[in-house]
């Protein structure tokens, strides 16, 4: 049994883009590290405030709402709000596992419930653009100056990835100053061993639809670019971030 590189005990995971082995305890202490790195550049937490948090019952967005709840257990001043999204999906994650996840951390939740689109399917853009709009109109109306969402190393690297093969890099800078996503530098694969090793969401399943293409092409070639070159992804979401413009984004204030 591979040992950790930090300490005698077994190693759960090997990061081929550090080199490292890790066991659960110093695992789950490179995880919390990495969001709590994320959170202090955002500037936002000096002073307390309402976060709405994104959560759909899979395992990204209980990771997110488990560690937030965790890290702010103390801060009096700091309050969690869930947004649940039903948009009327048979499969899961689900607004009625949403709602199992919030109720067993205890987080206070709200569901809204997205409206359909009539006589075709919306585009990924589309489809996105809209949830994001019900989450920011959501948190406005509740008081939350800021929004948190589920989104992982995977998911940043891809957009930035397919922005570059539309020649519109900066699309992906145009977040409001208050949106903020603290697994943004934690690997997919990493967040669903914490959230296994911690009993926490339900199974993801594949999000992009059949008829988006260019994104589906676009995930396949980077997850095989990534296996070959170990830290691809790391080095466009560094690249991105050397933007004035997304740094700019990256340090704002909540939003009244």
């Amino acid at each position: 049994m591979t040992k950790c590189d930090k300490c005698p005990q077994s190693a759960i995971i090997y990061q081929r883009y550090s080199g490292k082995h890790l066991c659960r305890e110093h695992f789950e202490e490179d995880v919390h590290r990495k969001i709590k790195e994320t959170l202090r550049k955002t500037g936002l937490f000096s002073h307390g405030s309402r976060i709405a948090l994104g959560l759909d019952g899979g395992r990204k967005s209980a990771t997110l709402a488990f560690v937030l709840k965790n890290l702010f257990i103390h801060r009096r001043d700091v309050d969690l709000l869930a947004v649940i999204i039903d948009e009327g999906k048979k499969s899961g994650p689900t607004a009625d596992q949403a709602r199992r996840v919030a109720e067993q951390l205890g987080i206070q939740y709200i569901v809204k419930t997205l409206p359909l689109l009539p006589d075709h399917e919306p585009t990924h853009i589309v489809h996105s653009a809209r949830k994001r709009e019900l989450f920011f109109g959501t948190a406005e109306e509740n008081g939350a100056g800021i929004l948190a969402t589920g989104e992982t190393l995977d998911d940043e690297a891809l957009e930035i990835f397919i922005s570059y093969l539309q020649g519109n890099v900066d699309a992906s800078e145009e977040q409001r100053a208050a949106w903020i996503k603290p697994l943004r530098r934690i690997p997919e694969k990493e967040v669903r061993l914490y959230a296994i090793g911690r009993d926490l969401g339900f199974e993801n399943v594949a999000e992009l639809s059949t008829t988006d293409t260019l994104r589906a092409a676009g995930k396949r070639l980077l997850c095989g670019f990534d296996r070959r070159h170990p830290g691809t992804n790391y080095s466009l979401l560094r690249g991105l971030e050397k933007c004035p413009a997304h740094e700019r984004a990256g340090k704002g204030k909540a939003f009244k």
